[in-house]
């Protein structure tokens, strides 16, 4: 009992973590979600060109839009835009691409 007490206390003790560390990290979903600050007709127009570039208007983007539409997406790998769902070829373009949201998708009609 005495070696738990102060294995206890060598570790910190019952203190909670701190805030700005979560004790576990959070678990990564299949789908992520991605909201650029304000909708736009400009990224509302590069949603539908992302989601005709299948050839089906069904607010689901096939083709990755991360690659600029040249690549096919994986349903492992979307996001969800705006009500428009987005699939990426990999996780790292995935990755890529929620980190700017709003940027990337101007960039499919520039």
């Amino acid at each position: 009992m005495t070696f738990l007490f102060a294995l206890m206390i060598a570790c910190g003790g019952s203190e909670p973590a701190p805030a700005s560390a979560p004790a576990t990290p959070p678990k990564a979903s299949a789908t992520a979600t991605a909201e650029p600050s304000a909708p736009n007709p400009a990224l509302l127009e590069a949603l539908k060109t992302a989601d005709a570039a299948d050839g089906t208007a069904d607010q689901v983007a096939t083709m990755c839009a991360g690659c600029a539409l040249s690549m096919s997406g994986e349903a492992e790998h979307s996001i969800s835009v705006d009500g428009y769902t987005l699939q990426l070829c990999s996780a790292m373009c995935k990755t890529h691409f929620a980190k700017d949201v709003a940027g990337n998708l101007q960039k499919l009609i520039n």
